[in-house]
């Protein structure tokens, strides 16, 4: 769908609505981008939440979401999924009279239809689901747009979400459950993995300190290859695996466990709790 990349404008007004644990990944990766936090607002009921994202990021805050009109050029709704047509009504009102803001809506299991009804039928929606990464701008989002969706405000979307990671353009809105398993929780599969490998690796005999620099610069050197290589993860595993070697006994434990099965599996249960989440 986008055809080239445009880095986002530095005087870009983005309003959050929520600051949660994901607007918080998207801001610090903005800033870590260069953004000015005086282009940054964040709108939440909780004086505790506002007096936080101040001392930690030197943003705007407001207690009021409507506030976000008035500053935005984007605003992104990052609130639980069940608030989100809430937050969506109070929007509308004010957006009656200003109907030229782009909103990005990151909440798991929103759909798109449900977003622009709420708004007023408006054609300048865009649902994403980014992941924890964004933080250190090395995040992974996939995006969907309605037919309606003028380029701008794809290109816009793009570029904003761009500045913390990469970006994934889904055709169909249902594939947006698969990105939230094969992206959005993936961190913490791998978080799991490495815990075990860490684990594993003390128990062998290796100081604590050590099994965390052996595993986790291992998994960030072996992402880099995949990420730089030609070759394919199938590819890049044989050559690491040789005939009868110590990494060959390892695979095949693996395997015997049925290890490609209980990912699958895994990755199905998210799959089925964000359809489950689904609004609309």
């Amino acid at each position: 769908m986008i055809s080239q990349h445009q880095s986002l404008d530095p005087n870009t007004c983005i309003a959050f609505i929520g600051g949660g644990n994901m607007a918080k990944a998207i801001i610090s990766g903005l800033l870590k981008q260069g953004h000015n936090s005086a282009n940054i607002l964040v709108c939440a009921p909780s004086q505790t939440t506002r007096h936080n994202l101040i001392d930690k990021f030197n943003v705007r805050v407001h207690q009021d979401n409507t506030a976000a009109v008035a500053f935005a050029d984007v605003i992104i709704v990052a609130v639980k999924p069940f608030v989100v047509p809430v937050v969506c009504e109070q929007l509308s009102e004010v957006m009656q009279h200003d109907n030229r803001k782009l909103v990005i809506s990151i909440a798991v299991g929103i759909k798109h239809a449900t977003v622009c009804q709420k708004l007023n039928h408006s054609p300048k929606v865009i649902c994403a689901m980014p992941n924890l990464p964004a933080a250190i701008g090395e995040g992974l989002t996939g995006l969907f747009a309605g037919p309606n969706t003028h380029d701008n405000d794809i290109a816009l979307a793009e570029s904003l979400m761009r500045a913390v990671g990469e970006t994934v353009w889904l055709q169909d809105e249902s594939q947006m459950s698969t990105i939230v398993a094969a992206a959005g929780s993936s961190p913490a599969y791998l978080f799991l993995f490495l815990e075990a490998m860490e684990k594993a690796a003390i128990k062998q005999g290796l100081p604590k300190e050590t099994a965390i620099k052996a595993v986790l610069h291992s998994a960030m050197g072996a992402i880099s290859m995949a990420i730089n290589s030609q070759h394919n993860l199938t590819n890049l595993r044989h050559q690491v695996t040789s005939p009868k070697g110590t990494t060959e006994q390892a695979i095949l434990a693996f395997q015997d466990g049925e290890l490609d099965e209980l990912v699958a599996s895994a990755m199905a249960c998210a799959a089925t709790r964000a359809k489950e989440l689904s609004i609309g």
